[in-house]
């Protein structure tokens, strides 16, 4: 067996391969494609709780983190 049969024989094993590793998702008529997360409101939240902010959720779905720890002095 040559260098290039050999070659040849595995360029043609990887393609058979391709189609394996590259299933497609059964998407029905009219689904919208994209990625979800299910807790995008808790991971956010945890983090502002754990960077110590108050997170708020504005109209648009973005959020607004405000440190309240120093909002309103003693003079």
């Amino acid at each position: 067996m040559t260098a290039e049969t050999n070659r040849s024989s595995k360029l043609a094993q990887t393609i058979r391969q391709i189609p394996k590793a590259f299933k497609s998702a059964s998407i029905g008529q009219g689904q919208k494609v994209g990625y979800r997360e299910d807790s995008s409101e808790e991971r956010p939240q945890a983090t502002a709780e754990h960077e110590g902010v108050k997170l708020y959720r504005n109209p648009d779905g973005s959020h607004l983190a405000v440190d309240e720890s120093h909002s309103s002095y003693d003079d």
